[in-house]
C-alpha cells in the first residue's frame, strides 16, 4: 500500500494521533467549563485549554503537510509558528487564574491581567524570531539551538513558573477547609505537570539524545493527560 511506503508514517502514528486525542480532551474540558458559567476566572482557565488545544491541532497539521507536501516551505514555517506560539502562550492563563483567585477580581483588574498577558505574548514572539534559534532538518524536523532553549527556559521560569508556584503557596494558606485545600494541591500538582511537559518538550527538540527522545515520547503523554485532568478537577470544577 502507498500509505505504508511513506517514510514519515511512524512519526505520524506516534505523534499525530496522540496530539489530536490531547487536543480533543482539552477542548472538551474547556467547553465543560464554559457551559457552567462565564465568570472571568472560568474564562481565564478555559483559555489555557483552548490555546493548548490550538497549538496541538496546528502541530498535527504541520506533521501532515510535512509528510505529504514538504515543498511548501513558507506554509510549513507559518503553521509551525501557529503550533509553537499557542502552546507556550497558554500557561499565562494559569498564572493569571491563580492571581485572580488570590487577589480577587477587584484588585487584579482586567486591565492588569491584560497588561501581564500582552507583555508575555510580545516577549515570546520576539524570542521565537531570534536569529538561528529554530532550524529544520530532514523531513521538516525542528531543531532548537541551545541558546534559544536556554532563553525560553529562563524567561518561562522567571515569568510563569516561579510566580505561579509562589502565588500557589500563598493561595494554599488562604484555604482553611481541608477538602478544598486538598483540591487546590491536586490543582497545583497538575500545574507542575504541565510546566514539566514544557521543559521536557524543549529539551526533546534541543537535545539530540536517542534514549531521552525515546523515553520522552512515552512519558509526555503520561504527564500531560493526568495534569490536565488534575487542573480541572482540582479547582476548575469547584468554581
Amino acid at each position: 500500500m502507498l500509505l505504508l511506503q511513506i517514510p514519515e508514517l511512524p512519526r505520524l502514528l506516534i505523534v499525530f494521533i496522540p496530539q489530536l486525542i490531547l487536543a480533543s480532551m482539552f477542548l472538551f474540558i474547556a467547553i465543560k467549563l464554559l457551559k457552567r458559567n462565564r465568570l472571568r476566572s472560568i474564562i481565564t482557565l478555559s483559555m489555557f485549554y483552548i490555546f493548548s488545544a490550538t497549538g496541538l491541532i496546528f502541530n498535527a497539521i504541520f506533521l501532515l503537510i510535512a509528510a505529504f507536501l514538504p515543498e511548501n516551505a513558507v506554509l510549513l514555517q507559518v503553521i509551525y509558528f501557529l503550533s509553537f506560539y499557542p502552546m507556550l502562550f497558554s500557561p499565562i492563563f494559569i498564572l493569571t487564574f491563580i492571581v485572580s483567585l488570590l487577589k480577587l477580581e477587584f484588585v487584579f483588574t482586567i486591565k492588569k491581567q491584560l497588561i501581564v498577558t500582552v507583555i508575555y505574548s510580545l516577549v515570546i514572539f520576539i524570542i521565537y524570531f531570534a536569529p538561528g534559534g529554530i532550524t529544520f532538518i530532514d523531513q521538516w524536523r525542528p531543531v532548537y539551538h541551545w541558546n534559544f532553549s536556554m532563553l525560553v527556559f529562563i524567561f518561562y521560569s522567571g515569568y510563569i513558573v516561579i510566580p505561579t508556584l509562589l502565588y500557589s503557596r500563598r493561595l494554599i494558606r488562604t484555604f482553611e477547609d481541608k477538602i478544598l485545600k486538598k483540591k487546590l494541591i491536586t490543582f497545583i500538582i497538575g500545574v507542575i505537570g504541565m510546566f514539566s511537559s514544557v521543559y521536557g518538550v524543549l529539551l526533546y527538540i534541543t537535545w539530540k539524545n536517542p534514549l531521552f527522545r525515546s523515553l520522552w515520547s512515552i512519558i509526555t503523554v503520561l504527564i500531560i493527560i493526568p495534569s490536565a485532568i488534575f487542573i480541572y478537577y482540582g479547582i476548575g470544577r469547584e468554581l
